[in-house]
C-alpha cells in the first residue's frame, strides 16, 4: 500500500507530464518554458524541478524504467537464442506497452524536435547497452561482445524505425504491427544480399 506522500508524488509527476505534453503539442517543445508547465499543472516551478531536473527529463524521466522493462522481456523470451530473430517477441511485447495516445504524442514530439535528438539517441543507446548486457549474462560473458552489441543494436533499430513511422503510417496500423514489419523487413534485407 502506498503512502500519501508517494501518491502525491505520483500525482504531481503525472500532472506535470500531462501539462507539458499539451503545451509542447500546442506551442512546440523549444517555445515552452518550465514556468508555463508549472502554471498549467498548478504547481510552482520549484516543484517541477524537484520532480524533473530539466525540461527534457519531463519527456525522458522514465528511460531507466523503460530499459529495465525491455530487459525483463528479453530475459523471459520463449526463444533463448542470442540472435535478432529471438528478440522480435520481447521487443514486440515491449512495444505493446507503448501503444497509447500519450506515448504516440511523445514519440511524435521527440521525432520532430531537433533539440531532443541527442536525448533520444541516449535512450536508444541505453536500451541497446542493457539488452547487450542481458545477452552477455545469458551466455556467461562478463561483458558484451561485438555480437551481443550488434544483435541488441539491430533489434532496437527495428523498434526505433517503427516508432519513427508510427504517426506516418496507416491509422489502423499499431506500433506492434510496425515493429513486426520492421523485423520482417530486416529479414528480407538479409536475403537481398
Amino acid at each position: 500500500m502506498s503512502t500519501l506522500r508517494e501518491r502525491n508524488r505520483i500525482r504531481a509527476r503525472n500532472d506535470i507530464t500531462a501539462a507539458a505534453l499539451v503545451l509542447f503539442a500546442e506551442q512546440g517543445y523549444d517555445a515552452t518554458t518550465v514556468e508555463q508547465i508549472a502554471r498549467a499543472a498548478r504547481l510552482s516551478s520549484a516543484t517541477v524541478f524537484r520532480h524533473f531536473p530539466s525540461k527534457e527529463d519531463i519527456l525522458f524521466g522514465d528511460e531507466d524504467d523503460s530499459a529495465k522493462t525491455m530487459v525483463e522481456y528479453v530475459a523471459t523470451r520463449s526463444d533463448s537464442s542470442v540472435d535478432v530473430a529471438a528478440l522480435e517477441e520481447p521487443i514486440t511485447k515491449f512495444a505493446a506497452e507503448l501503444q497509447d495516445e500519450r506515448t504516440q504524442t511523445l514519440t511524435r514530439l521527440v521525432m520532430t524536435t531537433r533539440s531532443l535528438e541527442a536525448r533520444s539517441l541516449r535512450t536508444r543507446l541505453l536500451w541497446e547497452r542493457e539488452i547487450a548486457r542481458q545477452l552477455a549474462t545469458e551466455e556467461g560473458a562478463a561483458t558484451p561482445t561485438l555480437r551481443h552489441t550488434l544483435v541488441a543494436s539491430i533489434a532496437v533499430s527495428c523498434l526505433s524505425a517503427a516508432l519513427r513511422y508510427w504517426d506516418r503510417s496507416d491509422p489502423s496500423s499499431s506500433l506492434t504491427d510496425l515493429v513486426e514489419l520492421a523485423f520482417q523487413q530486416r529479414t528480407s534485407l538479409d536475403r537481398s544480399r
